[in-house]
This record gives structure tokens, sequence and C-alpha cells, in this order.
């Protein structure tokens, strides 16, 4: 089986992005939405160079449980107001906060990197000529012809 330079490298992506958003996918789809309450205002040290992090402490009802947890991101809330929640059905301790950036926010962040490995790969004439081909077979496994 071979492939074009172009082929080879959308298909990488595609792996790429699967691999990724695939178990955050799992992720929505065993959560269930709950709506939570702003405890309390948390603050940590994350070192002399970044200075103090405050983030809010989340308490929620999962069935009979009262679960806590810390939020991933500050948000602008005071204690008491109510906020949107997803956790896990079999895990309740695994939550997040219900918004767009506190669901996707690490996913990007860990797909940053190697994304950005695949584009230069992709576009540095050296590592990849443009006419290259990608050829899959059992001995070598993977052979790149340059023409």
């Amino acid at each position: 089986m071979s492939f074009n330079k172009n082929q080879f490298f959308l298909l990488l992506f595609a792996l790429l992005l699967l691999l990724f958003t695939g178990n955050k996918i799992w992720w929505l789809a065993n959560s269930r939405k709950a709506t939570g309450m702003i405890w309390f205002t948390g603050h940590g040290n994350l070192g002399s160079v970044l200075g103090v992090s405050t983030y809010p402490v989340i308490r929620f009802n999962a069935g009979k449980e009262i679960i806590s947890f810390n939020g991933n991101i500050p948000v602008d809330t005071k204690p008491g107001e109510k906020i949107a929640v997803r956790y896990q059905i079999n895990d309740p301790s695994d939550a997040k906060v219900n918004t767009l950036i506190c669901i996707w926010g690490d996913t990007a962040a860990y797909l940053t990197g190697p994304l950005l490995v695949l584009l230069a790969c992709f576009f540095i004439p050296d590592i990849f000529p443009a006419k290259s081909r990608i050829r899959f077979a059992k001995n070598p496994l993977i052979s790149f012809i340059y023409t």
C-alpha cells in the first residue's frame, strides 16, 4: 500500500485527531449533567514565578452523594452561585464545569504539540519532499520513497 505525501499526512492528522478527541467524546457520552454550587474559592501556590492560582471549589449532588471538586479554570463567580457541571456516571468525582473551555481545553492543549510537529514535517520540504511517497509493506514496515 502506497500513499503520496498529502494522503499520508491527512491519514496521520485523522489518526491524531481520533486519538486525542476519541477519549473526550467517550467521556462526554458517559457523563451526566448536574447543577453545582460554588462552595468557595481555593488558592494554590504554583511557585514564585507563576504566582498564586485561584480556582472554584464546586459541590453538586450525584444521587445520594455530595461531591466536591476543584474547577480547572478560574470562574468569575461568587460562593453560592449555581454552575453547570458534567460528571461520570460510574465515577462522580470525575467532574468538570460544563463549559467548552473546561471540557475541551486540556484536549486542545495536548493536541497542539503533536499537531505542530506534524505541520512542520509537512511544510518543511527537507523532511518530506513534495513528490515523495510512503509505502507500507511487510519488510520493512514503512518505506519513504523520495523522487
